[in-house]
């Protein structure tokens, strides 16, 4: 695409990339016209919650009736799957017809005392149901099943042989007591289990089905997608537990054998308590399992469901700011992030220093990576002021304006909500609407230009990853708590340097290809991997860390090298075959406790095609060939984001500006030949005032409080 192309999207942006409000009341055709007379891309919506839900006739009638009063006009809507949330059980008529899809967890008691065999023992159990009993030796070695001495009225009566022990007992418990089914907004209810797909049948079947017999002519057309709403495996703790617990299905004894040729109870063992053998592999195999159990048979039936009827599958999932609910909610998010077609994130708060906090995972880039990287395109935020509205804050547009930024900054770019709109006028709303679709038209341009690869470090937060009993299951260890900080400091410093990058996993590490100085998967070209507290990785992907600096592609290792083999556990030789590496031109190592965990650009400079600095500060250098480069100093600009674009001649770059001054600022383009600034609050279109140095194009950009520009830079 040319400039002149761009400028005219931005002119006539599309309507449905402004913002569409969720309603969970009765749509009727007033709603419609209100919404479409204040600019609004549409609705997100759903039958309503009336005491016949879901099998009123009448209200399935209402449904369709409103539904159409949008399409009718032209405009859009999204399908909300559910009578509030966790999604899955369809308020209750799921589980009503069917008890056994009840979620279920492994309640992990081990008893305190030392047994010293050989002895006999008495020992009640907790829970509904023994799964296993097991004798844990205190000087290492195997667990022993000592199941067998339950009797008929679920009393052990053990025959304990030589040695010391710990007695260590897993029994099944429905999941609801203090966990997320009992404790959400929407009201007490049992949830399905995610790892069940005939649960999962089961909920489409009287949700997905039943709006496809009323707007199947819709479907793909003016009905986009469903969205499913913060289901998990609940088999944790809101409030402090009694007992630690992990996720659980029937199907788990036979399954888990079957797959990895030894029974599950040992892999829950080195779960939970750390002991029996190969600690560090047992633990990977386990989550790895659930993984694929909640991504195959939740969100994939789910999926397969939707892009049968020309649907895209979307929803955003619980607590996707920290790791560790990463693992005891999905076994890994990132699996399940993959099985949804436009991934979204819910987003809670408006406030721009609330929304640019570094001590969480910057959950919207995490979740547009994968529309990203994986071709879907499309991702989605849930946002609000649900934080500001709890502390009796109301905000002010220019911060409603600020999130808008920040999202697409990010690269979410549909935006769904639950403002309370109520205190702007239709002439603010159809402004903010405006203002939405131009930067939503705009975004959508060519392909992020993502040039720098994060690894999202699984392996090392299986290996890590203890259950407590403490809220959420969280694990206070050092270690578990250094791979969050780590993972979340790499992130935002990336963005504080405003450098492009995709989150991505061991299977895309080792899947894609080395081609020619790059690592390539679909039309990514990554330049640099960074690894971010990997302390565990697979054997396959130490080797391929070879292979990447052989072939000059960048590699940074943020906090510590890998020292734990996923396959074969703790091992001297991941570093002594990478230590070699550290400190040539192609790796890196920064370890933990630097005040960055990134390297320098002047240490080891990152690759990056545009870059911002305060005006007034040398941006560029000519070297001894006469080749302008950026500057070798390294300048932070924490509250500028910034979003590139590769579209054919032309770079698409978004920058906003998320603070609550003024930022006067330099613009540098890598063989940029003119450049035109694109202002969303307006519409304006001006040419930048810029000089070619050396093939480097250089032009000043002025930034207000919390506002954002497009740089539509031509390239020579």
């Amino acid at each position: 695409m040319n400039v002149p192309e761009l400028t005219r999207l931005f002119e006539h942006p599309d309507r449905k990339h402004a913002i569409y409000p969720i309603v969970h009341g009765r749509i009727v055709k007033d709603i419609a016209g209100r919404l479409a007379e204040q600019g609004f891309a549409g609705v997100v919506g759903n039958v309503p919650y009336g005491e016949g839900y879901p099998d009123d006739p009448e209200e399935w009638a209402a449904t369709e009736r409103g539904f159409r009063a949008f399409t009718d006009r032209g405009l859009h809507t999204w399908i909300y799957d559910e009578k509030g949330y966790p999604s899955g059980s369809a308020g209750g008529a799921v589980i009503d017809a069917h008890p056994e899809f009840t979620a279920k967890g492994l309640v992990c008691y081990e008893y305190w005392r030392t047994l010293s065999g050989p002895c006999r023992y008495r020992s009640d159990v907790p829970g509904d149901k023994l799964f296993k009993a097991m004798l844990l030796p205190l000087g290492g070695g195997e667990a022993l099943d000592v199941t067998h001495f339950l009797n008929d009225r679920n009393v052990l009566h053990l025959e304990v042989p030589a040695g010391e022990f710990h007695l260590f007992l897993m029994s099944e418990r429905r999941m609801f007591d203090g966990t997320h089914a009992a404790e959400s907004y929407s009201e007490p209810r049992d949830c399905t289990n995610l790892c069940d797909a005939d649960a999962t049948r089961a909920f489409i079947e009287v949700t997905h089905a039943k709006y496809h017999e009323r707007l199947a002519d819709e479907f793909g057309k003016g009905v986009r997608a469903f969205f499913t709403d913060e289901p998990s495996l609940i088999a944790w703790n809101i409030r402090q537990n009694v007992y630690p617990v992990v996720p659980w299905h029937k199907s788990f004894p036979a399954e888990f054998a079957a797959r990895f040729g030894y029974p599950v109870e040992l892999a829950v063992v080195a779960v939970v308590t750390r002991r029996g053998h190969e600690v560090a592999k047992r633990r990977c195999d386990f989550w790895d399992f659930v993984a694929d159990q909640v991504a195959d048979n939740y969100f994939g039936v789910i999926q397969d469901w939707c892009r049968a009827h020309g649907l895209a599958s979307s929803g955003h999932m619980l607590w996707e700011e920290n790791v560790q609910s990463h693992i005891v909610c999905y076994g890994s998010f990132y699996r399940c992030a993959k099985r949804l077609d436009w991934p979204g994130i819910d987003q809670l708060e408006s406030e721009p220093d609330r929304l640019m906090s570094h001590g969480a995972i910057p959950i919207a880039r995490l979740l547009a990576s994968f529309a990203d990287v994986y071709g879907g395109a499309e991702s989605f935020t849930e946002f609000s002021d649900h934080n500001s509205r709890m502390a009796n804050r109301q905000i002010g547009m220019n911060w409603i304006k600020a999130s808008v930024n920040w999202h697409f900054a990010m690269g979410i770019n549909n935006l769904t909500s639950y403002y309370n709109f109520a205190a702007f006028s239709d002439d603010e709303l159809r402004d903010l609407n405006a203002y939405a679709a131009r930067i939503g038209t705009l975004i959508r341009a060519g392909k992020r230009l993502s040039r720098t690869a994060l690894l999202y470090p699984e392996a090392a937060m299986w290996t890590e990853y203890t259950p407590s009993i403490g809220r959420g299951g969280e694990d206070p260890a050092p270690a578990m708590r250094r791979i969050q900080e780590v993972f979340a400091k790499v992130s935002w410093e990336l963005l504080d340097r405003q450098i492009d990058f995709d989150y991505i996993d061991e299977a895309l590490l080792n899947g894609s290809e080395i081609v020619d100085g790059k690592l390539r998967y679909n039309d990514r070209a990554y330049e640099c991997v960074i690894l971010p507290a990997c302390s565990t990785l697979s054997d396959a992907s130490v080797n391929r860390i070879e292979a990447l600096v052989e072939a000059g592609i960048g590699v940074v290792f943020s906090g510590t090298l890998p020292d734990v083999s996923r396959e074969r556990g703790p091992t001297g030789e991941f570093q002594s075959r990478l230590w070699p590496l550290v400190g040539t031109s192609h790796c890196a190592l920064v370890p933990y406790g630097s005040e960055y965990m990134l390297p320098s650009s002047r240490q080891f400079p990152l690759p990056r095609t545009v870059r911002i600095a305060p005006k007034g500060l040398s941006s560029v250098l000519t070297g001894a060939e006469g080749k302008a480069s950026f500057n070798d100093g390294e300048v932070i600009s924490k509250d500028i984001l910034m979003h590139t674009r590769a579209a054919g001649d032309t770079l698409v770059v978004f920058l906003c500006n998320m603070g609550g001054k003024p930022y006067e600022g330099t613009v540098c383009a890598e063989h940029g030949r003119t450049a035109t600034i694109a202002r969303p609050a307006d519409g304006s279109l001006q040419p930048a005032n810029g000089s070619v140095t050396a093939d480097l194009l250089s032009f000043d950009l002025t930034l207000r409080a919390y506002e954002a520009a497009f740089c539509l830079i031509e390239k020579a």
